[in-house]
């Protein structure tokens, strides 16, 4: 990843289900390693999936990669300081949120999957844009803000 610093990754807008929780537990295992110093890696769920997720052992894998999490609301609710005062950019798997996140927050924003906000996570970096997005286009692959 050699991509634009980010100091943010938001997931789950509105929010994770128990599965993508699972997945995101998976997948942080796997990468190995935790969040980068300076990047803050914030999860939103329902209350009653987070403890479902708490029972199933995924909270505390992520919890050991460096995730956080707030319950019961979404990101488009969410400004400073849940959102590094600090912060310029962030990247998010929620399409949702990349397309808000600018004018709510004033941050360059990128969009990708659940697996590429993990590798950034862990980098600080921005992920390359989906190939779906078609690069050289504009928009969300060079990130919006």
């Amino acid at each position: 990843y050699g991509g634009h610093p980010i100091q943010l990754v938001a997931v789950g807008n509105p929010h994770l289900s128990f599965e993508e929780c699972e997945t995101l537990a998976d997948l942080c295992v796997k990468e190995g390693g935790t969040v980068a110093d300076g990047v803050a890696m914030i999860a939103t769920l329902g209350r009653q999936v987070y403890d479902q997720a708490e029972s199933a052992g995924h909270v505390s894998k992520l919890h050991e990669f460096g995730v956080s999490f707030i319950t019961d609301t979404c990101w488009c609710m969410l400004t400073e300081p849940i959102v590094p005062p600090s912060s310029t950019a962030l990247v998010t798997n929620s399409a949702k949120y990349a397309h808000y996140a600018p004018g709510l927050v004033g941050r360059k924003t990128y969009f990708n999957s659940l697996a590429h906000c993990v590798v950034a996570a862990k980098t600080g970096r921005a992920p390359p844009a989906p190939a779906w997005m078609g690069r050289g286009r504009g928009g969300l692959n060079g990130g919006v803000g």
